[in-house]
């Protein structure tokens, strides 16, 4: 079936190869231009895959703009796939494509819909997420008729990283096993209890800094949960930002103020917490110093 494809992500493009291999005539791929200046993970380049799988290149900021609902009466299509989008689309974009629109969420709907489902799955502390295929009717968020899932179990050391690389190959799987009944007409629909469905909240680069009050555990949960492809966790020494990409809690027996570096050790610095402590073992510090007696903040 003729198909749009729109993304900005690396998750989006892996799922167009793959659509595009089992049978997905993609004529058209809607991504963001170089130039925007909106603040998304993981973005990628797709003119290069455009060209390869001969679909028209469309660059926009708005999906639901004049410019691409002209785009998408001129290109025809059956099928319109939005993977990795920082956008909801409205009735008139829904309405061009004849055969449906279908979007991806990185968790097992109706649960957990919104944003940044990768670091709220680790901070909520979850066992298990995942990933949902489902057809997109109207304008609300993640609530559409559940085509297919796929469990992503959460071990306790993962990291945004390594879960964003099992959730990234989640997504893949369900192109591969979904496309293909999509296209011939017998792919399933499973409406969804909107009684079971709770929703994530947005969550901003500022988002991420540290409350040295906190306890040391659940410091070691907010740096994992942020770490790339995220913007990260982050503190200040002064004026000087400071991103911690990884962390553990550890033992120290020595009272400070939260926030004092307490410790320099072989793997990095050892910081005082709300209760324990956190050693920084990778970070990005600014022009000064993490050593003992500084005070992060």
């Amino acid at each position: 079936m003729r198909t749009v494809w729109v993304s900005d992500d690396i998750i989006g493009r892996d799922c167009l190869e793959v659509a595009a291999e089992v049978g997905a005539e993609i004529v058209g791929v809607v991504t963001l231009p170089e130039s925007a200046t909106i603040d998304r993970s993981a973005r990628c380049r797709f003119d290069e895959i455009a060209a390869r799988v001969g679909a028209e290149y469309v660059e926009a900021e708005d999906v639901n703009s004049a410019d691409v609902l002209a785009a998408l009466e001129r290109l025809d299509p059956e099928l319109v796939f939005i993977v990795g989008w920082y956008q909801l689309v409205r009735e008139p974009f829904i309405a061009r494509a004849r055969e449906g629109v279908f979007g991806m969420h990185p968790t097992l709907l109706p649960r957990h819909r919104g944003r940044a489902s990768i670091p709220w799955a680790l901070l909520s502390g979850l066992a298990r997420t995942g990933v949902t295929l489902f057809q997109i009717v109207d304008a609300s968020a993640d609530s559409g008729e559940i085509v297919g899932q796929v469990v992503v179990d959460i071990e306790p050391d993962d990291t945004a990283t390594t879960l964003f690389e099992r959730v990234a190959t989640a997504h893949v799987d369900l192109i591969r096993e979904y496309v293909p009944e999509i296209v011939a007409g017998t792919a399933p629909r499973i409406p969804q209890n909107s009684a079971r469905a709770s929703t994530w909240p947005r969550r901003r680069p500022a988002d991420g800094i540290i409350d040295w009050e906190t306890r040391a555990p659940y410091l070691y949960d907010w740096v994992r949960a942020q770490t790339r492809p995220y913007p990260g966790a982050f503190t200040y020494l002064g004026d000087e930002k400071v991103v911690v990409w990884r962390a553990r809690p550890v033992e120290h027996a020595e009272l400070a103020p939260a926030g004092t570096v307490v410790a320099e050790r072989a793997e990095g610095p050892v910081v005082a917490c709300g209760e324990g402590a956190l050693l920084l073992e990778e970070f990005e510090p600014g022009a000064g110093q993490l050593v003992v007696g500084a005070r992060l903040g």
